[in-house]
């Protein structure tokens, strides 16, 4: 059985419900952010957690 990630817990996928009230369902809220990884390390990574904080807000 499948399981996902929802609201900070792994779920079985039978047991994963999602409110028919939930903004993100209602509206298609959602976040996309990426940052460069050059040689295995990360680029920016301070700039790249603020603009993540500043998007999640």
């Amino acid at each position: 059985m499948r399981q996902v990630y929802i609201n900070g817990e792994f779920k079985k996928e039978d047991d994963a419900k999602v409110s028919v009230f939930d903004r993100g369902l209602l509206f298609s809220d959602s976040l996309y952010e990426v940052t460069s990884v050059i040689n295995g390390k990360l680029i920016d990574f301070n700039n790249h957690m603020k603009r993540l904080d500043r998007s999640m807000t």
